[in-house]
């Protein structure tokens, strides 16, 4: 079981999250509820939970504080995953919340369906993680490094999964400054195992990774001080590189699965179809998904919809003799004053009036 604390000033949020959530089910147990930021971080540094699911707007401390100071605090072993509650009138700060490297959102009120897809995405991450673990303890490819490298290469490797070269950068310089001091060849093996893994999560994700620069050898710049800092910048650059690779890669997936939405929207306008319907086929979030949308196309998903079936309505008024009635519902409008409302919006008279000027 991984431990998540619930953090909503809301009670009704956490009530939902309590009862539209199969916590157990799904390899989730909730070890505690937070009302603020203030109370999450207290509780973050006490119980170290696996899993955080905050809501953005709250007193004292918001989300993103919290977000800010938990990446602040990450210390060596397993990363909290982090889940943002949102409403459609916070994109604006849920697109901040992604700035900090978060990838996970709820959208309220919870559902269920929604809330358990999310929730299995990040306990694959955490399976992954913890068999990664159990594989250094046991002597893995790590083995050789010193235990909080090992730590460290971890925390490296998700912030450039998570495209956050600024957190990247944070735990490389801390690593060094930890490991300043001791035998200098732990950097090379540090430098290959980052290298290495870099290029699977590369091409994992669809990417080739004789596209990024290849990582330095330490070897050469082991005997001084000097040569240290060398190593310690030639890491930093090519951590960086590897997680603008992974934000440039996560921008052309998201790029084409818009495009794949609005031909799906395209070929299905005349069935009833919501945002939400449609996030959940193509497993995103609706808020993320309307704002995507719009900043590709101009317009809205609903708003696109909507003028594809006054499209195919004005050309059955012009060439066939169906009553209006029957076209709105050919069209896909299942009340009739939905009709008439977005035709003389988009056209500017009457279904009635329109026929009879084509005549």
């Amino acid at each position: 079981m991984y431990s998540v604390l619930l953090v909503d000033d809301e009670q009704w949020a956490i009530e939902g999250l309590r009862m539209f959530v199969n916590w157990e089910q799904l390899g989730f147990r909730v070890c505690g509820v937070c009302e603020n930021g203030t109370e999450a971080l207290a509780a973050a540094r006490e119980s170290m939970p696996d899993v955080i699911v905050t809501d953005i707007m709250m007193p004292e401390m918001d989300g993103l504080e919290l977000i800010k100071q938990l990446h602040g605090e990450r210390r060596g072993g397993t990363s909290t995953e982090i889940v943002v509650l949102s409403a459609y009138g916070e994109f604006a700060l849920a697109k901040r919340a992604m700035q900090l490297g978060i990838q996970h959102y709820l959208l309220k009120p919870i559902i269920g369906e929604e809330a358990a897809g999310v929730l299995l995405e990040i306990r694959k991450r955490l399976d992954t993680r913890r068999a990664g673990l159990q594989k250094t303890e046991k002597g893995g490819e790590e083995a050789s490094l010193p235990a909080m490298a090992a730590h460290r290469l971890k925390d490296v490797l998700q912030a450039i999964e998570d495209a956050d070269r600024h957190c990247a950068a944070e735990v490389i310089n801390r690593l060094f400054a930890e490991l300043k001091g001791r035998p200098l060849d732990w950097t090379e093996l540090f430098a290959g195992s980052l290298s290495l893994q870099c290029g699977r999560l590369i091409r994992e994700s669809g990417g080739d990774p004789a596209e990024l620069l290849q990582l330095p050898q330490a070897a050469d710049a082991l005997e001084s001080s000097a040569g240290l800092a060398s190593v310690q910048l030639r890491i930093l650059s090519f951590a960086e590189h590897a997680a603008d690779a992974m934000q440039s890669l996560r921008e052309h997936r998201m790029g084409g699965v818009i495009v794949e939405i609005d031909r799906y929207v395209r070929e299905n306008y005349r069935s009833s179809l919501s945002i939400r319907d449609i996030a959940a086929r193509f497993f995103l979030n609706p808020v993320y998904l309307g704002k995507a949308y719009h900043d590709k196309y101009g317009c809205s998903l609903l708003d696109r919809m909507h003028d594809l079936r006054i499209a195919e309505a004005c050309e059955k008024l012009r060439n066939t003799t169906d009553p209006t009635s029957s076209i709105a519902e050919q069209v896909g409008y299942m009340h009739y004053r939905h009709f008439l409302q977005h035709f003389e919006r988009r056209t500017g008279t009457k279904p009635a009036e329109y026929r009879a000027s084509k005549e």
